[in-house]
């Protein structure tokens, strides 16, 4: 039975762990799957580019991991059972039927998220690069 082996987010961190346990691990032991919410892989640092109104190449992820062996699930996480070594996770839109996934070993590496809320006023009046969706909303 394959070691099945969960990589949440596909971030730098995510995306790194993902290619080396690949490259490190045989294929016939292991089954490594990878979930992110977007399909393409977000290079933070330069997301400021793409607010100043560069565009950025995209960068899919399915083509960066074609032949690796890691299975790529384009969903949302919506829930974790550490008890029951269970991901919930939902459409990247979060709509759909939720769907469980099991592990042996999990790698959490989701990020950080700005969060407007710590700060009065920062919600309504700040704009925040952290993510695509954001460097879009400044750039208009």
């Amino acid at each position: 039975m394959q070691h099945r082996i969960i990589v949440l987010g596909a971030g730098y961190t995510g995306a790194s762990a993902a290619g080396r346990l690949a490259r490190r691990l045989r294929r016939e032991d292991v089954a490594i799957t990878l979930v992110n919410a977007e399909p393409d892989f977000v290079e933070r640092v330069r997301l400021h580019q793409l607010a100043s109104g560069q565009d950025l190449a995209p960068r899919p992820l399915r083509k960066m991991f074609e032949g690796t062996g890691v299975t790529l699930r384009i969903a949302r996480v919506t829930g974790l059972d550490a008890d029951r070594r269970t991901v919930t996770v939902r459409d990247p839109d979060g709509t759909g039927e939720a769907e469980e996934l099991t592990y042996d070993t999990l790698v959490h590496a989701l990020g950080s998220a700005w969060d407007g809320r710590g700060v009065p006023g920062a919600a309504e009046h700040a704009h925040e690069v952290a993510s695509r969706a954001g460097a879009l909303r400044l750039r208009e």
